[in-house]
This record gives C-alpha cells, sequence and structure tokens, in this order.
C-alpha cells in the first residue's frame, strides 16, 4: 500500500523498490455468491519489520496461527506466491489444510520421491494427474493435483498436504 506522503507515520517503512514509503497488506479472504469477503489481515512493513525483528515469512505464519480456529478443517487456498518452505512447514505444524495453486515457470519447486529422486511435473492438455507422496524441497510431505483444461492456456497444479486426497481420482 504506497503511502508517500506518511513521513511521520511510525508503521509507514520503505516498499519494494527503495524509493515509495508505505506499507504491505496480506488480506485473506473468503469466497461467497460471486464475491469475496475478507475475514483477516496482517499488515506489515520495513519499518515494523526492523522494531519487531520480524521478517515477512513471520508475519505470514502469524496469519496462519489466527486463522486456524476460525477455519478448523476448511482449507486454506493460497497462490502461487505463497508456496515456499517456511510456510509449509508452519502450515504442517499448525495441522492446517490447504490448498495452494503452484508456480511452474523459471524456478519450479524440487519435489522429491519416496527415494530422494527429482520428480518433473508433466500434464497434458484435456489430462488430469496426481502425484502422491512427494516431499517438497525434500521437507514437506504433499499431495500434487493438476488438471489442463483445453481451454486454458497453462495448467492449473494445486499444492496439498499428504492427508487431504484421498477423494481425487488419478488419470
Amino acid at each position: 500500500m504506497p503511502r508517500p506522503h506518511a513521513e511521520n507515520t511510525e508503521f509507514v517503512g520503505w516498499l519494494k523498490d527503495g524509493k515509495t514509503r508505505g506499507f504491505w497488506l496480506l488480506l485473506l479472504a473468503v469466497p461467497f455468491r460471486g464475491r469475496t469477503i475478507p475475514f483477516n489481515f496482517v499488515t506489515y512493513s520495513s519499518q515494523t519489520l526492523q522494531q519487531k525483528a520480524s521478517s515477512r515469512n513471520l508475519e505470514h505464519k502469524r496469519a496462519i496461527r489466527e486463522v486456524k480456529t476460525l477455519l478448523g478443517e476448511k482449507p486454506l487456498v493460497l497462490d502461487r506466491k505463497f508456496s515456499y518452505l517456511s510456510l509449509l512447514e508452519a502450515l504442517e505444524q499448525e495441522g492446517l489444510n490447504f490448498v495452494i495453486r503452484l508456480n511452474l515457470g523459471s524456478h519450479p519447486p524440487e519435489l522429491l520421491n519416496d527415494e530422494g529422486r527429482q520428480v518433473k511435473l508433466a500434464l497434458k492438455p484435456g489430462r488430469c494427474k496426481v502425484y502422491r507422496k512427494l516431499y517438497y524441497r525434500g521437507k514437506v510431505c504433499v499431495n500434487i493435483a493438476g488438471e489442463w483444461r483445453k481451454e486454458l492456456k497453462d495448467p492449473l497444479i494445486n499444492l496439498m498436504p499428504k492427508k487431504d486426497l484421498l477423494s481425487i481420482r488419478s488419470e
């Protein structure tokens, strides 16, 4: 959230470009009848991270702890930028169900099988595929479900905890 004129506001820091004053907002919301209803958020900036000796990852973990009681068994659905090891470890530690859309662009995640060999995700247009019991960066056990609808340019690849894939059919 850019706040260029907030020079004396203690929670405002510098954004990624190093020139613009502002703060970050992590907004968690739930879909409802074609709209999105926010149910929790955390804000942080370079200034507050420095004051609290915190980090972006720690602030994301704080948000997860806060919503666990709200969600119960319902999954937390996150977009691509949230597929990083320390967050997956925190989700696993909290026992939260989750679904994260994976980014398979120029830096796809390292996924290993039981033997420690790297698994390359491969999916053809019009197909679905399930990969069971893979290890994200060799540490967090997950399942991957992928679908490539013919009308889409790229496949939808989702990562979820190992326990949540019981009802998904494989190819």
